[in-house]
């Protein structure tokens, strides 16, 4: 009995010390990584908006699912040469503070709309989405078609992903490791990894592409405790918003060019249970037909890309987009002159 107390004690301390460490942790991260951009309230909680660039149409940013506006940091500074675009953090992402469930794709949407307008963001827009960002990019421009004059979408999720076993194999792999992550998270385990620099490769590969002032932003914003709870609610509530994405319609003759993933490995570690092969046919089939959403679209292969292709081949999104973006301004009228 005295060996199993001693071990019990032992074992709360090591817990007590772990949360210590990664809540200072995160008190030293935001002291030296402050948000870059502006914190705007958007009905009971504040989202980061980071805008850099001048003109119209105004680009904005969605990110894939376990990122944030730092995901664009090859991209977005090359696009503000050309005019004005605005990369955002999700509720609970980066240095946003969490939102309200459910986390659907209609309620981010909805949040982003009140980003931009409290922020004085005004449109038209050219919707950029990545990833599950898609999903929230069509959702955004059904409940504002006149705002929205071009998309591109970024290796972008389809609403019928789920049905496709390899996808759900997938899918419900990574959720059923995130309990197990977010315990870590919170007793400071990968916080003290990280330390040494020992970081899974599905990170560290995503570190090595970004500038070096970025890197340590990134790791603050993986090693927040409420990273992997978001990643975790966005993933609840993937079926409601894959449902949201079904009821609405296509996207008419609006400019639209979807960028595909081919490369070699779609993704860094996918599960073992997942068959490589057949998933990579499954994926091309269901980004061929996000083509059909609109009678003025194209498809881009990134044929050196995982599906982080904002990271993998930087130049193609921001070539889609300054395309996008020319054929967006030879369509809008000029204003009147006075």
């Amino acid at each position: 009995m005295r060996i199993l107390k001693w071990l019990f004690g032992v074992l709360i301390l090591l817990v007590i010390l772990g949360a210590g460490y990664q809540f200072v942790g995160m008190v030293l991260d935001r002291a030296h990584y402050p948000p870059p951009g502006q914190m705007v309230d958007v009905g009971g909680h504040r989202l980061h908006l980071y805008c850099v660039g001048k003109g119209s149409p105004t680009v904005v940013l969605e990110a894939a699912a376990p990122g944030w506006s730092l995901y664009w940091s090859l991209v977005q500074p090359k696009v503000a040469k050309v005019t004005r675009v605005c990369a955002y953090d999700r509720a609970g992402l980066g240095w946003s503070e969490r939102g309200p469930l459910p986390r659907t794709g209609q309620r981010m949407a909805r949040e982003l709309h009140q980003l931009l307008k409290r922020a004085d963001i005004s449109g038209p827009y050219i919707l950029v989405g990545h990833s599950l960002g898609g999903f929230v990019a069509r959702l955004y421009r059904q409940e504002h078609p006149t705002d929205v004059v071009g998309m591109v979408l970024v290796d972008a999720g389809h609403e019928s992903e789920m049905r496709q076993a390899e996808f759900r194999t997938f899918v419900n792999t990574g959720k059923s490791m995130l309990p197990a992550i977010r315990a870590m998270t919170i007793l400071g385990i990968p916080r003290l990894f990280a330390s040494f620099d020992s970081l899974p490769p599905f990170l560290s590969q995503q570190e090595e592409k970004v500038p070096e002032k970025v890197r340590p932003m990134l790791r603050a914003g993986w090693l927040r405790t409420s990273y992997p709870r978001t990643l975790s609610d966005e993933g609840d509530a993937l079926v409601e918003t894959l449902e949201q994405v079904r009821r609405i319609g296509p996207l008419g003759d609006l400019p639209l060019v979807v960028l595909t993933a081919t490369g070699p490995v779609w993704w860094p570690d996918i599960p073992g249970a997942v068959n490589p092969t057949k998933f990579r046919r499954m994926w091309l089939d269901l980004q061929t037909d996000l083509t059909k959403l609109s009678t003025n679209s194209r498809q881009v292969l990134a044929d050196e890309s995982s599906h982080f292709i904002p990271f993998d081949q930087p130049a193609l999104v921001i070539k889609a987009i300054r395309q996008t973006i020319t054929l967006t301004r030879q369509a809008i009228p000029p204003p009147p002159r006075r």
